[in-house]
């Protein structure tokens, strides 16, 4: 889980702290436990949910790591956010807040939890190999580039602190607005010196963009390039072919570590006469960063105004903006994540954090774990619980007005019908009917699916290279499948059982299946035994199911309902089947 964590949190829109000197508690929190280093791999266990669960303005955060948005299908189909309030300057020197956004072009889609499961035993590379095998076919993924952007006369007209880095602009307070198109186009060359050694850092800024007084923001402006300086070796960093500004960059940098470029001349220093001048610092007029001239009144404090202690009311809205389905999704992720938590304390508190989000999210999870409502929440033991203002970890205080529900933020609710770029597992054995195969591949490819090869056996099967032997790949590697007739194909498959769970696990990941010819009462058979259908014309075996059963349809008509049925990502419908497979 916690790779999945390290995705979410550079692609959600806010953070799971609001002052950067938390941090190294964060991390240490979610990495390995010291005196065992264990999990490896995962945040479902004491130590994180310990921290979550003391540290309510990571409410909101933890809604959308535990939704559907945490488990993407592919990096291609991921929202990315500037997380911050940045301010955008216009050539007369006015001032506008902006939040940016990268919107897949694909659109949001997501996989199950016991998907990703399964995904990370069967390939630990998925997602690199995802999204490296677009690329390289030539089906890059795009997104686009759109701002929010907020008059600053308009910075106290919402029911939140727009610096405070827990929280989103909804887009139905503050529409989107796109401005360009990004495509990855090529793969690195070498993944080391081309991305391993890439560093950004907030500091890096153009003339027209500048930063805001949100106090995470001003701790990465440090820390970020703190963290170059120290992981690349040195101040020179930036001369790194992968760093280095396509631009000239003129400035009196002469040494340091790993220094690059050489420079002619005695003058290093401004101002200088020995070199006519130059170089010197390029002014507004130049085209050089100006500092937006803020003006700032009132005593300076190491503290977060009030406007910061509202930890909950995002946190509720996200969770009202999920559809149902989504919403179960969180209650069930909650769940395994609590679950595996040793100390009832910290499940029975952080379930009283869940109470302040929304009762039915706190039911849900509390049912799952056994405890009873409601939960009063408490200071940790051995502690001493701060007077002021710090009680309201323990004791949070009603949120502030905020949308009760925000459309955009559900994937269910937002999708983007197509086919493109998914994978179809085509399994066959010696003897399926080519005929049935070809035109299946055809149609698919035309849609822009990616049709691949399962057969029983590696090599070739009847003329075909085969891309996958069954023993290799499982159905979670894939966003449908295809069986199509030959009776002696579909006779060997019949002695796989492999083959028959491929069938049954993409149905309980509510994917669509098609099957042809004999291929169709395989399918029907696999249902049958395992329980979701009691004969072969039940309701189960229909295209609005996801299931496009065919015996004697014309080729391209079955593949057009197949095509129609992957067009809608899932039949959510069948979330909740229970197989038996033996």
């Amino acid at each position: 889980m916690i790779d999945y964590l390290f995705v979410a949190a550079i692609k959600e829109p806010r953070s799971f702290i609001q002052d950067g000197i938390k941090f190294p508690d964060l991390i240490h929190a979610l990495k390995p436990e010291p005196h065992n280093e264990i999990p490896q791999a995962q945040s479902a266990h004491d130590t994180f949910w310990d921290f979550i669960s003391l540290s309510t303005e990571s409410a909101h955060m933890i809604m959308w790591l535990m939704s559907d948005r945490a488990i993407p299908r592919s990096l291609r189909m991921m929202e990315g956010f500037g997380v911050h309030t940045f301010r955008l300057i216009d050539k007369k020197g006015v001032s506008r807040f902006v939040k940016f956004h990268w919107k897949p072009v694909l659109g949001m889609h997501s996989i199950l939890w016991d998907e990703a499961l399964k995904i990370s035993g069967a390939d630990p590379d998925f997602h690199r190999r995802d999204l490296f095998e677009a690329i390289e076919s030539g089906a890059g993924p795009q997104w686009e580039l759109g701002v929010q952007v907020v008059e600053e006369a308009d910075e106290f007209k919402f029911g939140f602190d727009l610096l405070d880095p827990t929280k989103l602009i909804p887009e139905e307070l503050v529409p989107i607005q796109m401005l360009g198109k990004m495509t990855l186009n090529r793969n690195p060359e070498n993944y080391f010196s081309e991305t391993e050694q890439v560093a950004f850092c907030v500091s890096h800024l153009v003339p027209g963009i500048d930063v805001t007084n949100d106090p995470l923001m001003q701790a990465r402006l440090f820390s970020y390039l703190d963290t170059q300086l120290s992981r690349l070796g040195g101040p020179n960093f930036h001369e790194l072919p992968i760093n280095k500004s396509i631009a000239p960059v003129v400035n009196n940098q002469r040494d340091g570590h790993m220094r690059s470029t050489i420079n002619p001349g005695r003058a290093a220093y401004e101002p200088n006469s020995l070199g006519g001048g130059c170089p010197f610092q390029a002014g507004a007029k130049m085209g050089g960063f100006v500092s937006f001239p803020e003006p700032v009144d009132g005593a300076k404090v190491r503290d977060r105004s009030d406007s910061f202690r509202d930890h909950f009311s995002q946190a509720t809205m996200f969770y009202n903006s999920q559809t149902p389905i989504e919403q179960e999704h969180i209650i069930e992720a909650l769940r395994f994540e609590l679950g595996k938590c040793e100390f009832p304390e910290i499940r029975e508190r952080m379930v009283g954090v869940l109470e302040q989000i929304d009762a039915a999210l706190a039911k849900g999870v509390a049912d799952g774990l056994g405890i009873k409502l409601p939960v009063k929440l408490k200071p940790p033991m051995n502690r001493q619980v701060p007077a002021d203002a710090d009680a309201a970890r323990y004791q949070p205080t009603k949120s502030k007005p905020n949308p009760k529900k925000s459309p955009a933020l559900s994937i269910i609710g937002n999708l983007v019908p197509g086919v493109k770029t998914r994978k179809v597992a085509i399994l066959v054995a010696d003897g399926f009917d080519a005929g049935q195969v070809k035109t299946m591949i055809n149609e698919l490819t035309a849609a822009g699916a990616v049709p691949k090869i399962v057969a029983t056996h590696g090599g070739m099967v009847d003329g075909m290279k085969v891309d996958f032997a069954l023993n290799t790949v499982k159905s979670v590697l894939f966003d449908a499948i295809y069986i199509p007739g030959g009776q002696a194909s579909v006779a060997t498959l019949q002695l796989h059982s492999a083959a028959a769970l491929f069938v049954l696990e993409t149905y309980k990941h509510c994917k669509a299946i098609c099957a042809s010819g004999e291929g169709a009462e395989f399918v029907q058979t696999c249902l049958i035994k395992a329980g979701v259908a009691s004969r072969a014309t039940d309701k189960v075996f229909a295209a609005a199911n996801g299931v496009v059963i065919s015996e004697d349809e014309k080729p391209k008509a079955v593949a057009a309902q197949f095509i129609e049925a992957m067009s809608q990502h899932r039949t959510w419908n069948r979330v909740k089947t229970e197989l038996v497979i033996a």
